[in-house]
């Protein structure tokens, strides 16, 4: 009992220093979680160049106690494709590392340099190098936001990927996304709309491309998430699973559109099943063979 009111206090007190620094700068929360991470359970190797871009760089987090059979895992990180950046995930890296998953966190091309769709050719370019680095292992993409958008975007249209040389439904064991935008509604933003010109309402919606087998997904949404409601990913399911796919949603209760990745972090996890459900839906993937539905 004394053990979890010790734990009670630290949560809070880590939930308050996080809040605080928010009125520093953006990056201020993050930074306080990943500086009171721990680096143990990993191995790092830093900004690994995947392609001929100043932004295409990847992070490799290797297991120090890997898990046998298990996928190598690749997190695109989120920022309405204009901001954030691989270096302010070592939270969620080293939570998953701590399971036995190597990890790779790469970066793209953001707005304006970037629009529609040159950040999935730059996310399909990492899987490319990531198959190649990981010979023989499937591949869990996983992503937040934008970045869920991105993976769900190479999983429903497969010539990204096949442009650069990596067959989908072999190489792809499942897709995990977090709070991603799906077209429920036009896009209304000036300056989303010059990112997406057809405003979500064309070829660059998630839910405008549900025609063809794809592997299985994990849609985790906030079921108190204003920023991107949870009717996008109720949306994408129900259409993948008409169409004859796999799609599990799960809506969790009191979470936000960032309390959904900040559970991923060691110091959280504990506050929702949602890391816990990640895990049992990848380590349910089959190991080989063809992936897609």
């Amino acid at each position: 009992m004394r053990k979890d009111i010790m734990n009670m206090f630290r949560s809070k007190r880590l939930a308050l220093l996080l809040a605080a620094g928010i009125g520093v700068a953006a990056c201020a929360p993050v930074t306080v979680l990943n500086g009171i991470t721990p680096s143990s359970s990993f191995d790092k190797t830093k900004n690994v160049v995947f392609g001929d871009g100043e932004r295409d760089t990847l992070d490799i987090y290797r297991a120090e106690d890997p898990k046998a059979g298990a996928p190598v895992l690749m997190f695109v990180h989120g920022g309405s494709w204009d901001s954030g950046s691989k270096d302010m995930y070592k939270f969620l890296a080293e939570g998953f590392t701590r399971e036995g998953y190597d990890i790779v966190l790469p970066n793209y091309r953001l707005y304006p340099e970037a629009t529609f769709p040159n950040f999935l050719e730059d996310n399909a370019a990492a899987v490319a190098y990531t198959a190649k680095e990981f010979a023989g292992r499937p591949i869990v993409l996983m992503g937040h936001s934008a970045g869920a958008y991105n993976v769900l975007m190479l999983g429903l249209r497969d010539e990204f990927l096949a442009m650069e040389g990596v067959e989908l439904c072999t190489s792809v064991a499942g897709i995990v996304s977090l709070a991603a935008p799906t077209g429920i509604v036009p896009l209304e933003s000036e300056r989303l709309i010059q990112i997406f010109p057809e405003r979500f309402e064309g070829e660059d919606a998630a839910l405008n491309n549900v025609s063809n087998p794809m592997p299985p997904l994990f849609l985790g949404h906030g079921e108190s998430d204003t920023t991107v409601y949870p009717e996008n990913s109720k949306a994408l399911a129900e259409k993948v699973v008409a169409r004859g796919g796999q799609a599990t949603v799960e809506v969790y209760p009191g979470q936000s559109h960032t309390d959904v990745v900040k559970v991923l972090s060691r110091h959280f996890d504990g506050g929702t099943t949602l890391k816990a459900d990640i895990v049992t839906f990848i380590d349910g993937l089959p190991k080989s063979g063809n992936f897609c539905r």
